[in-house]
């Protein structure tokens, strides 16, 4: 494949061609349009605020990114390290960070990516995992290896990005030295590693090592360019690490966010406003957490972006309401692209925001699952039955015979074969196939007749309630968001497989107060009724607060809600999905409105994958003047903290360090990336549903027959201090 790229010094258009077969190495792609291209920017980034308050940035243009990588490369070799050898960085985003990582790749050695913001007690998990011989940090992360001391042995030589009389090693300053020779960038097939990446998919989830080989990466390039409709005049600004170090690879323009802005909870949005204004971005590539901040802040703000071409949002799903308030601030025929993948398959399929708001976000609300569009050219897409093994070899018996949900496999160049040091996770998540391996996503859903992937939630979050019938998490959740006063929910599982008892949990839209709880209630216990796919959801739950992912701010941590659910409820803990086969196929997990509006729910119900819908109910429009306000007072519940298998660290250690350096080093067990505040009401405060209509119920009869003169007395307080009514917290929660 080619892509054009414009020479703005001699308005002439040449060719990049992608890698060859024979020479793969991703780092090709800057030596040739340093040729093509020299004077365009190629990274741009804030260096701070000049006299009149505006923002200063610098640059490399394509030319001087080139050289300033080669130069790298050069003093590293120098310095010992060479092809194939695992250099681990702990630094964040920026020119350094973009060259050093070039300079890597043009020796073939391995960079390894990993995120500053997982905190210094997954970071040093990371390091441990994968071995890395070479770490290039930033002073402030280089006394994490004093503290998780055996998770670094594998480390023989320490580089720090600047001079500080506390570095350790050598500076990367001292080996950038002005060499006019040309450096060979080395040659490397596909299937050699290029980049490791560590993937974390939930904040109780050990981060996995991926490997991305220069052939991956290359595909990965070419997706990008056809999902993102990248053109030469195209200016990039997107937040993920993976997709950021491949945007100079396109021959465009990109600007680097600043390192805080990396963490959702902390973004400023009138920061990305004003670099969208200084340097006309055309595309956007973030999550949907910031995209939704973005949308408010714009909202608030009354801006609009006229130069938006193209959205793409990426790392969780993105709601249909969300998507319609940011159309709003960009042009009308601008798309916003919800993207489909995971670390080990960063692109795997996408749809159009037109056709979400116009086809799918109904289907959404009733169950269906999350339409996330068609596999992407030169990937492979299927559905295999649902179970927990490691596979040895494919097959097609593997595959989900009825049509019904299953586990989403996918394969092709673009796909990660292989995780680092990890034969484990190679056993659960990988499936030989020939030249290929099929990558189990871990993700359940279900294709239609015109071959769209419908998501309806993650393997391990089904609820297995017998063995006739199992719940997915997103068509059930989906029928509760329906009620205006749910802001948040998810469906846990607690007790034993295959024997669990689902349990609905409950966060109130920003602002609710929690008065009339108890209708609330109510209405949703009739709610689940109207679905056959809710109607065992009989105990609900409310919280203040959901704990979530500290770096996605968007995903909630369902293990720690199982946990408190099950304590709630007197429940024991869920047990390991079981390995005997369960019928995964005969569940009511998408739920359609229609059958006759939906020609896909239709072949589902002929061949028995899921239910008809029986006669239409509503929900109870009832409403009581019974006021049930929130309890003052709330209890507090401690996250669990995270396990360490480092023995080395000492207490004693730690506070000496904490004192000298401030606030800089946090404990292991008190890591503020690692918790999160839970606030739960009190004991006395919960019913279930089946409870609470038997307790209207009484109470209805008592009302009856009370006297019509004192109901209107102006003094008259009903007092209902011996039933135990659900209450929530005031909360003035903000969105995301």
């Amino acid at each position: 494949m080619t892509m054009k790229i414009n020479n703005p010094q001699t308005n002439e258009t040449a060719s990049v061609t992608s890698r060859s077969t024979e020479q793969a190495n991703i780092s090709g792609y800057i030596v040739e349009l340093a040729q093509v291209s020299a004077y365009k920017q190629a990274i741009i980034s804030l260096s701070g605020r000049d006299n009149n308050s505006k923002m200063a940035y610098t640059h490399l243009t394509f030319r001087q990114f080139n050289q300033r990588s080669s130069e790298l490369a050069r003093g590293l070799q120098q310095a010992g390290v060479i092809r194939g050898t695992k250099t681990a960085l702990q630094m964040q985003p920026g020119i350094d960070w973009f060259s050093i990582v070039y300079a890597l790749l043009k020796i073939g050695a391995v960079p390894i990516l990993i995120q500053p913001s997982l905190g210094y007690a997954r970071i040093a998990q990371c390091i441990k995992a994968v071995e890395p011989e070479v770490l290039i940090s930033e002073p402030k992360y280089q006394v994490a290896p004093m503290i998780y001391s055996s998770s670094y042995q594998s480390i023989h030589l320490q580089i720090s990005t600047h001079r500080r009389w506390f570095s350790k090693g050598i500076c990367i300053r001292d080996l950038q030295k002005n060499d006019p020779t040309t450096i060979q960038i080395a040659e490397m097939r596909s299937h050699d590693p290029g980049i490791i990446i560590f993937s974390t998919s939930c904040e109780s989830d050990k981060p996995k090592p991926t490997i991305l080989s220069h052939g991956t990466l290359n595909a990965i390039v070419e997706l990008m360019k056809s999902v993102m409709a990248i053109t030469p005049d195209s200016t990039l600004f997107t937040t993920f690490p993976l997709f950021m170090i491949l945007a100079p690879t396109l021959g465009i323009r990109n600007v680097i966010p600043v390192s805080h802005s990396l963490n959702a909870c902390r973004m400023d949005p009138r920061l990305l406003v004003e670099n969208i204004w200084d340097h006309g971005i055309t595309h956007l590539l973030m999550s949907p957490t910031r995209l939704m901040m973005l949308a408010e802040f714009l909202r608030e703000e009354g801006i609009f972006l006229p130069s938006i071409q193209r959205i793409g949002a990426w790392g969780e799903p993105y709601p249909a309401q969300e998507l319609q308030r940011l159309h709003f601030y960009i042009n009308e025929k601008t798309q916003i692209f919800p993207l489909y993948g995971m670390t080990e398959a960063p692109i795997v399929s996408t749809i159009g925001s037109h056709k979400i708001v116009a086809e799918t976000q109904i289907k959404t609300e009733r169950g269906f699952g999350i339409c996330q569009g068609k596999v992407l050219d030169d990937l492979e897409m299927r559905i295999i039955e649902v179970n927990d093994r490691p596979i040895d070899n494919w097959s097609d018996d593997l595959l989900e015979k009825d049509g019904g949900i299953g586990e989403l496999v996918i394969k092709g160049d673009a796909v990660s074969r292989q995780y680092s040091n990890s034969t484990k996770d190679d056993a659960l998540y990988k499936i030989p196939d020939g030249k290929y391996m099929w990558h189990r996503t871990g993700d359940v859903g279900w294709l239609d007749s015109r071959s769209n992937f419908w998501f309806c939630g993650r393997k391990q979050d089904r609820i297995i309630i017998s063995e006739e019938e199992t719940l997915y998490t997103i068509p059930c959740e989906a029928v509760f968001m329906q009620h205006e006063r749910v802001y948040r929910c998810i469906i846990v599982g607690v007790g034993p497989v295959p024997f669990q008892t689902p349990v609905l949990i409950v966060e109130l839209a920003p602002g609710d107060s929690g008065k009339y709880i108890s209708t609330l209630t109510h209405e949703l216990t009739h709610l689940a009724q109207a679905y056959p796919h809710t109607g065992n959801i009989k105990n609900i739950l409310f919280r203040k607060r959901f704990p979530v992912h500290s770096l996605y701010h968007n995903k909630i941590n369902r293990k720690q809600l199982t946990i408190w659910a099950a304590k709630k409820l007197g429940k024991s803990l869920p047990d390991e999905a079981p390995d005997s086969p369960i019928s995964n196929h005969v569940q009511a997990a998408i739920y359609p409105p229609s059958l006759e509006d939906n020609p896909e729910a239709a072949v589902l119900v002929s061949n028995g994958a899921i239910q008809a819908p029986p006669e239409e109910k509503t929900v109870s429009e009832h409403k009581t003047d019974l006021s049930i306000n929130t309890a003052d007072g709330l209890q507090q519940e401690q996250s669990l903290p995270e396990d360490t298998d480092d023995n080395s660290v000492k207490p004693k250690l730690i506070n000496r360090v904490k004192s000298f350096f401030g606030k800089m080093i946090p404990k292991p067990d008190d890591d503020p990336d690692d918790t999160v505040d839970i606030e739960e009401l009190p004991e006395e405060e919960y019913i279930t549903a089946d409870q609470y209509v038997a307790i209207s119920e009484s109470k209805k009869q008592q009302e009856q027959t009370m006297d019509q003169s004192t109901l209107l007395s102006s003094d008259f307080s009903p007092s209902f201090d011996s039933v135990p009514m659900p209450a929530v917290a005031k909360t003035e929660t903000t969105k995301g």
